[in-house]
């Protein structure tokens, strides 16, 4: 018998917790690089929990998909979005199902943290759903940020290397615009508190 909870099932159990386990706020680096995204934009958001990117940049104007694979993190996204006035279109889907219907204008993600190979088979995938001149933009937790308690999983496997995503961004039709390991104070929700060490990328289509 597998006793194996399935990944809704972990994010479940995280996001059923009272109030909102990262905050209101969106990712203050996805937030910082807004203006790469041209005016009435399609969005996707990755792996959007529950919703604070996505009800950003919907309040931004652009409209936005979340994609996630717990039916409570898209609850509580979809109840952000109504408070604060804007729609988002909620897609329930587990990233090993995902097989795209559209084409974004720009793809947001933060601490998406998975391992191989579907790390590399959602990101490329992401980066085949992207329009021309579109952007991937994202921040992740780097390996070495294990030892620190201000967020972030506690096995290897799902941290990131600046050479782990240089080799699955090594594609014809990319252009890594920027990717960079750093040090960054982190205040979102008590899921993400403290000094943490973050690798930022931001990827645009060819």
């Amino acid at each position: 018998m597998n006793n194996e909870k399935s990944i809704s099932q972990i994010w479940d159990g995280k996001f059923s917790r009272e109030g909102y386990l990262y905050g209101f706020k969106p990712n203050a680096f996805i937030a910082s690089q807004e203006d790469l995204i041209s005016a009435d934009s399609d969005i996707l958001c990755l792996g959007e929990g529950e919703g604070r990117n996505a009800v950003y940049l919907a309040s931004k104007g652009h409209r936005v998909t979340a994609l996630d694979a717990s039916p409570i993190g898209m609850s509580k996204a979809l109840k952000h979005a109504e408070k604060e006035g804007v729609q988002i279109i909620p897609q329930l889907i587990d990233l090993e199902q995902w097989e795209p219907q559209q084409h974004y204008d720009a793809i947001v993600t933060s601490y998406l943290h998975l391992e191989e190979p579907l790390r590399t088979q959602a990101f490329q995938q992401a980066i085949k759903t992207l329009k021309p001149g579109g952007y991937f933009i994202g921040e992740f937790f780097s390996t070495k940020q294990m030892p620190r308690s201000s967020g972030g999983p506690k096995k290897e496997e799902l941290l990131y290397t600046l050479e782990s995503l240089k080799n699955i961004f090594d594609l014809p039709q990319c252009r890594i615009e920027y990717l960079q390991e750093c040090e960054v104070p982190l205040d979102e929700g008590k899921g993400h508190q403290g000094d943490a060490l973050v690798i930022r990328v931001i990827v645009q289509k060819q």
